[in-house]
C-alpha cells in the first residue's frame, strides 16, 4: 500500500493514499469526518466562548482517550450538546466512534479526567484566538455587505427587504434551493460540500470530474459472514469476514427493466442485481474479494514548542532637556537642528509558540478473503459514512437534519427540457423547476420491478412519472403544461426564517437530457396573488400552521367559491386590527385567508387523524409535513375537502371571500407577530348579505 498524506486544518485529519494518482483504490478517511474542514471556524470561534470547555485537546478519563470536536454553535447553555470522539473505540468503517454529550456533564466530567498539559492547552487557546479574530473580520464584513445591500434597495426606490438580483451564480443557487422548500442547512451544506470537493481535486490533483447526470446508489447493506456495502459519493466502501472497509468504484445500469449493480473488486468484478424490494443479491456460492486490513499505525504526536523574537523601533522628536535621559536609557539620540533631537528606541519581545498535535495514521495491508454468498438488506445496518457526514454538516450549521436519505437506488444531477423545464436531484429530494428561478421540491422514488423502470415524483398536484431512455434522457410522456409553485426569497423575520413571495411558473413537459446547469430561461409568469385556486407560500408560516410550507389549497373547483362562481350570498370581509407601524408591513399583508366547513380539529378527526392531547392542531399538521411522515399528504387532503371559499389579503391586510351559503364556518389563517406565530380558527355564523371580522392579536390564538 502507498503512503498516506495528511492535510492537517485545526483539528482536523484527512488521509489520501499518495498514490491515488496511480489507480490505489484504498482510500480511508480517518479521525475526523473530511468535511470538518470547511467548518473548523465556526466550531472553534464557538468554543472560544465558553472557557470550560477546550476544544481540540485529549483528555483521559477512567483509562479511555476522549476528544471534544466541537460544540452546538447556536446554543451555549448546559443542555446544548458537544460532539465527543473516542479514539479508543472505531467503528467496523475505521472511524472513531462518537457521542454526544450536553456541555453541563461535560462541565462535571473532565474535572475527573487527566488533564492535558499545558503546552496543548496553550496551543489550542492560541488557535482558537486566531479564528475568533478572523471570525470577528468576517462579522464586520458582513454587517457592511448588508448595509451596502440596504442602501442599494433604498436608492433604487425600494424599501427594506426588496427582491434584488443575486450578484453571483452561488448566491442564485442558494436562493432557488431555499425557495424550493429544502432544508436551509441542506442547501448550505451542498455548498460546502461542492467547495470540499473542489478543495480536494486541487490538493491531490484529481483530474477526474463529477459523474454525469443519473442513477446511483445510498444507503448501507449487510449481510451474513460481515457483509457490507456502505455506499458514499466518491463510490462504496466494500468489506466482508475480517477485512476493514476498502472503497471501490461501481456502475449501476438497468436492463430489462432491472437494476444491475457492477462493483470493480478484484479478482472478479461483483456483478449483483438491486431488487424492488430494496435488497442485493449476487450469484450463489461463495465470493473471493481482495481487500485490506489493518497493519498498524505510523507518525503522530507532539511536535515541540519554539519561541519568535521580534523587534520595534519607534522615533520620538524631543527637545535638548531631555536629551540625556534618552542617551542614558539607552535610546540613539541624533540632532533634528533647531535644538530639536531624534530619539530612536528598540524594542526586543519574545513570544513562545506551542508545539502540535498530528494523529498517528493507521496503515493498511492487502489480503484475500473468502466471503458467502451475497444477500444483502439495509435490516440491522448502523449508520453509513455519508450519513454521518451529512448530519454532523447540519448540526454544526444548527440546522435540522430533515428526512434521513431513502437507502437504494436514487438519482444525482441536472436534467433539463428545451422548454425551460428541469429537475435537480439530491438525495433525499428532486426540485422541479421552470425556468431559473421557480422551483419546488418534491420527494422521488426510482422504479426497477420487471414491468418499468422510471423516476416516480410525489407531487401532489401534478404527479410525474419518468421513464428512462437508452440514451439518458428521462421522458415525462407527454407534452402538457406543468405549473411550478414556485417561490422567491424575500428576506428574514425576527426569528431569523426565511420569508418568501410566490413565484408561480408554466413550462410545457418535454424529453430531459444530462445537463451541467439550470435552463436560463423559459416558462411563462402565472400571477399567483388574488386567485384563491392558487395559494402560494406565505412566509415563515404557511396557511395550514406548517412553517415555510404552501398551506393547503382547496382542489375541487365545483366545491370552492370563486368569484367567478360564488356559492352564495353571505359575503365575510376581513380587516387587519394589527397597529400600523411607520416602515413595516402589516403583519396580514399578502396572506391567504381560508374559510372551512368544519373546525380544523374535527377535519382531522373524521380523517382518522388522532392529535395528542394539549397539541395545537396547525402545530401537529406542521410538524407532520415538516418530517415528511405519511399522514401529511392524508391531512392536507383533508383541509382541501373542507375548504369552502379562499382568498389572499392586500398589503393592508384586507380581503372579501367570494360568497357561500349562509352558516357556520371556521377561519383558517396565520401570521407571525413579536416573534410569535397566530392562528385564527374560530367559528364564524354568516348570515346573507355582507359580514366582517377583524383579526388582532387579542382575538388569535399563540401556535405555541
Amino acid at each position: 500500500m502507498s503512503p498516506l498524506i495528511t492535510i492537517s486544518y485545526a483539528q482536523v485529519i484527512l488521509r489520501i493514499p499518495s498514490g491515488l494518482l496511480k489507480a490505489v483504490k484504498h482510500v480511508r478517511i480517518e479521525a475526523t469526518l473530511s468535511i470538518a474542514i470547511l467548518l473548523a471556524v465556526a466550531i472553534t470561534t464557538a468554543s472560544a466562548q465558553n472557557s470550560d470547555i477546550v476544544i481540540g485537546v485529549t483528555y483521559v478519563c477512567n483509562g479511555e482517550h476522549i476528544y471534544i470536536e466541537g460544540c452546538n454553535v447556536r446554543d451555549l447553555s448546559d443542555t446544548a450538546t458537544c460532539m465527543v470522539a473516542h479514539p479508543d473505540h472505531l467503528t467496523p468503517t475505521g472511524l472513531n466512534t462518537y457521542t454526544s454529550v450536553t456541555r453541563g456533564d461535560l462541565k462535571k466530567l473532565l474535572p475527573t479526567c487527566q488533564q492535558p498539559s499545558a503546552k496543548q492547552v496553550a496551543a489550542a487557546q492560541a488557535f482558537q484566538k486566531k479564528q475568533q479574530d478572523l471570525y470577528n473580520a468576517n462579522v464586520e464584513k458582513a454587517n457592511q455587505q448588508m448595509q451596502a445591500y440596504n442602501a442599494q434597495a433604498q436608492s433604487a426606490g425600494g424599501s427594506y427587504g426588496q427582491v434584488l438580483p443575486p450578484k453571483t451564480p452561488e448566491e442564485r443557487e442558494m436562493r432557488r434551493c431555499v425557495s424550493s422548500g429544502r432544508l436551509p442547512a441542506s442547501c448550505t451544506g451542498n455548498q460546502l460540500l461542492g467547495a470540499f470537493g473542489q478543495m480536494l481535486n486541487s490538493v491531490v490533483q484529481v483530474t477526474k470530474g463529477p459523474p454525469p447526470p443519473g442513477p446511483n446508489m445510498a444507503g448501507v447493506f449487510v449481510g451474513a459472514g460481515n457483509w457490507r456495502l456502505d455506499f458514499i459519493d466518491e463510490g462504496v466502501l466494500v468489506n466482508c469476514a475480517f477485512l476493514s472497509p476498502n472503497q471501490e468504484n461501481y456502475s449501476l445500469d438497468f436492463k430489462n427493466n432491472r437494476a444491475i449493480l457492477t462493483i470493480d473488486t478484484t479478482p472478479k468484478p461483483l456483478v449483483l442485481n438491486v431488487r424492488s424490494d430494496g435488497t442485493i443479491v449476487g450469484p450463489p456460492g461463495q465470493v473471493v474479494i481482495d481487500g485490506v486490513v489493518a497493519g498498524g499505525s505510523t507518525g503522530g504526536g507532539y511536535s515541540p514548542g519554539h519561541t519568535e523574537t521580534h523587534q520595534t523601533t519607534t522615533t520620538e522628536r524631543i527637545n535638548g532637556y531631555e536629551a540625556p535621559s534618552r542617551v542614558n536609557s539607552g535610546d540613539t539620540v541624533t540632532s533634528a537642528g533647531g535644538g530639536m533631537y531624534d530619539a530612536t528606541h528598540t524594542t526586543t519581545t519574545s513570544t513562545y509558540t506551542p508545539g502540535t498535535y498530528t494523529a498517528p495514521q493507521t496503515t493498511f495491508v492487502p489480503k484475500r478473503a473468502t466471503c458467502p454468498a451475497i444477500n444483502l438488506s439495509t435490516k440491522g445496518a448502523t449508520v453509513g459514512v455519508q450519513t454521518m457526514q451529512t448530519d454532523l454538516l447540519k448540526s454544526m450549521l444548527g440546522g435540522d437534519k430533515g428526512p434521513p436519505t431513502p437507502p437504494g437506488i436514487r438519482m444525482h444531477g441536472i436534467f433539463a427540457a428545451s422548454t425551460g423545464f428541469s429537475l435537480e436531484f439530491f438525495p433525499e429530494s428532486v426540485i422541479l423547476g421552470c425556468g431559473p428561478d421557480a422551483a419546488r421540491a418534491y420527494p422521488y422514488t426510482v422504479v426497477a420491478d420487471g414491468t418499468k423502470t422510471a423516476v416516480e415524483i410525489n407531487a401532489p398536484d401534478h404527479p410525474l412519472t419518468l421513464a428512462f431512455k437508452s440514451d439518458g434522457s428521462l421522458d415525462p410522456g407527454g407534452s402538457d403544461p406543468y405549473q411550478v409553485h414556485g417561490r422567491v426569497v424575500t428576506g428574514q423575520d425576527n426569528n431569523d426564517n426565511f420569508t418568501f413571495a410566490p413565484m408561480e411558473r408554466t413550462c410545457n413537459l418535454a424529453a430531459l437530457s444530462p445537463s451541467k446547469t439550470i435552463p436560463s430561461g423559459g416558462g411563462t409568469m402565472i400571477a399567483a396573488a388574488g386567485n384563491p385556486g392558487n395559494p402560494g407560500p406565505v412566509g415563515a408560516t404557511g396557511a395550514a400552521g406548517a412553517p415555510g410550507t404552501r398551506g393547503p389549497a382547496p382542489a375541487n373547483p365545483a366545491t370552492l367559491s370563486t368569484p367567478a362562481a360564488p356559492l352564495g350570498n353571505a359575503v365575510l370581509s376581513v380587516v387587519s386590527g394589527f397597529p400600523p407601524q411607520p416602515g413595516v408591513l402589516n403583519p396580514l399583508a399578502g396572506h391567504p385567508y381560508t374559510l372551512l366547513r368544519d373546525s380544523y380539529a374535527n377535519i382531522l378527526s373524521r380523517a382518522g387523524i388522532a392529535v395528542p392531547p394539549g397539541t395545537s392542531p396547525y402545530k401537529f399538521v406542521g410538524a407532520a409535513c415538516a418530517n415528511r411522515t405519511p399522514d401529511c399528504q392524508k391531512m392536507l387532503d383533508a383541509v382541501k375537502a373542507s375548504a369552502a371559499s379562499a382568498v389572499r389579503a392586500d398589503a393592508n391586510g384586507s380581503a372579501s371571500f367570494p360568497g357561500v351559503q349562509p352558516g357556520t364556518y371556521y377561519l383558517m389563517i396565520s401570521t407571525r407577530y413579536n416573534n410569535q406565530p397566530l392562528v385564527w380558527s374560530q367559528a364564524v355564523q354568516l348570515k346573507a348579505g355582507p359580514n366582517s371580522i377583524t383579526l388582532s392579536p387579542q382575538n388569535a390564538s399563540p401556535l405555541n
